[in-house]
């Protein structure tokens, strides 16, 4: 049986989030709370996209109705659109940073927006490893 993962989703939604905003928008020109703002856009968009990809088995272990719904049922077919949202949102908030208040950018490549979205699509497969880590080297964290 499946369980919640809550903390594993918060802590890799923090890692990657923060990877996020430092590697793909270290090129983008910030000012005052312009820099803030994009902060915590990429920090919780990444956590909540990771937090739906790490519970995806108990949802549908515990709302089996869900299951019985077209395409929607299969855990393979969600990671997919969440996959896709990833990649839409990483590249559009480096477009949109890019081209507001004229800030000086050397450009948002798509490539940046992939390898940030195959990393929250890996997310609950990294976490096995990340985890111990975790454990090991800040013990005062919970799991």
């Amino acid at each position: 049986m499946a369980e919640a993962l809550i903390l594993p989703a918060v802590y890799m939604g923090v890692i990657l989030g923060l990877y996020e905003f430092f590697a793909i928008h270290k090129d983008l020109a910030f000012r005052g709370s312009h820099f803030l703002k994009h902060f915590w856009h990429s920090l919780l968009t990444t956590m909540i996209f990771i937090f739906i990809l790490m519970n995806i088995e108990f949802v549908l272990e515990n709302v089996p109705s869900i299951q019985e719904i077209p395409f929607i049922g299969n855990h393979i077919v969600i990671r997919v659109i969440i996959g896709l949202i990833a990649l839409l949102k990483v590249h559009g908030a480096g477009v949109v940073a890019r081209g507001a208040g004229g800030m000086a950018s050397i450009g948002e490549t798509w490539a940046h927006a992939l390898i940030i979205t195959g990393l929250v699509e890996a997310a609950p497969f990294i976490w096995p490893l990340i985890g111990p880590l975790i454990q090991t080297n800040l013990p005062w964290l919970p799991l």
